[in-house]
């Protein structure tokens, strides 16, 4: 009978209304990586550039790049020809992270892919936005699907 008195003891001991920690476990949550769903038009004529009867370019002439540490790395490009949309996917190290963009002959593009974290005792990293040239092209919003035009 003492042992199991003791052992009362100690389980409501821990449960004191005096705990400092505040925090209860956090669930584990999906994180999935950074990216974007997109397509590529003309800047002139917003006629597809990868896809249907008027493209200008084979899906083979996109190419991207996360740039790590100042150096060319892996992108991971899905090109969705049923929907006509490609897909960048990055592996996120920082808080904004650069993405090249080259489609054959034309000038090279950046995408900047912009994370926050919540903050408080579970927090999250999701992707805030997505720039293009400059030009914001995404914000968060909800849902899975990120689409956005790219004009070349």
């Amino acid at each position: 009978m003492p042992a199991c008195l003791i052992l009362v003891l100690m389980f409501t001991a821990g449960c004191s209304s005096k705990s400092t920690n505040k925090c209860v476990p956090c669930p584990m949550a999906l994180q999935a990586p950074p990216n974007l769903t997109f397509r590529v038009v003309d800047k002139t004529t917003s006629q597809d550039l990868f896809f249907g009867s008027t493209a200008k370019y084979t899906t083979s002439r996109l190419k991207v790049h996360h740039i790590i540490n100042g150096h060319p790395d892996t992108a991971f490009l899905h090109t969705d020809t049923l929907n006509h949309n490609f897909n960048v996917r990055i592996i996120a190290v920082n808080q904004v992270d650069t993405v090249t963009m080259n489609i054959a002959d034309k000038p090279q593009d950046i995408l900047l892919f912009k994370r926050t974290t919540t903050g408080g005792c579970c927090s999250t990293t999701y992707l805030s936005s997505v720039t293009y040239n400059g030009t914001v092209v995404y914000t968060q919003k909800p849902g899975p699907d990120i689409v956005g035009v790219l004009a070349k």
